[in-house]
């Protein structure tokens, strides 16, 4: 940990951001790509794929209200609930500390979901979220010791995840791709712009992220 601090990554990350990103910015791009919302793009991003559940939409609603309500809604709300209990004191729960009870109850609705998509046969949403938890349960081992960004894991996951699901449908989109990367440089930016993480952080959050979720082709096959 201590040559992740070390003055090779404080010293050559900060030159590849956005020093112009001010503060309303930084905290807009951390709201809208808050980790909890990850799986919920990745699901839309995956059902936009025409093979995945043919061109059925109402499947496909039914499929995402559910997501919605087990992966965001319930996180969310036991989140807020988190605060206003008192056990997370800052909105962005800057003590890693503070995370524990918010990642358990997470990876127990991701678990939920999981097994739910399992039990209808919906194999390659459930091999998605099955990822999902386990990176989750990672970073909230990894939080034990050590404070890593969970933005930039979700983001990086998110595009390791698009890559594979992208060549296991042969549904290849570049362009989504290229976006996905600057978003996630964009993410890490207003992240070090808020003094949220610093740049070792960040980039053992964005490894993390791509290297667990590309491997996801392997369960798919």
């Amino acid at each position: 940990m201590i040559l992740l601090n070390s003055f090779e990554f404080n010293s050559i990350i900060p030159d590849l951001t956005f020093s112009s990103m001010n503060d309303s910015l930084a905290k807009i791009l951390t709201i809208v790509f808050q980790p909890l919302l990850m799986p919920l793009y990745g699901l839309l991003m995956l059902i936009a794929v025409p093979e995945f559940y043919g061109y059925n939409m109402l499947i496909k609603l039914i499929v995402i209200g559910i997501a919605i309500l087990l992966m965001v809604v319930l996180p969310v709300l036991w989140y807020f609930m988190l605060v206003k209990l008192g056990v997370i004191t800052t909105p962005q729960a800057s003590d890693r500390r503070e995370r524990v009870w918010a990642y358990l109850f997470t990876i127990l609705c991701y678990a939920g979901t999981a097994a739910f998509f399992y039990a209808v046969e919906s194999y390659t949403i459930a091999h998605v979220i099955t990822m999902a938890v386990a990176l989750l349960a990672t970073v909230l081992v990894i939080n034990f010791f050590w404070k890593i960004s969970a933005h930039a894991t979700g983001v990086s996951g998110l595009l390791g995840a698009s890559i594979s699901i992208g060549l296991a449908y042969g549904a290849y989109n570049p362009a989504l791709y290229v976006a996905l990367i600057m978003i996630c440089g964009f993410v890490c930016s207003a992240r070090l712009q808020l003094e949220a993480h610093t740049p070792a952080q960040l980039v053992a959050g964005t490894i993390l992220g791509f290297t667990f979720m590309l491997p996801l082709l392997l369960l798919m096959w």
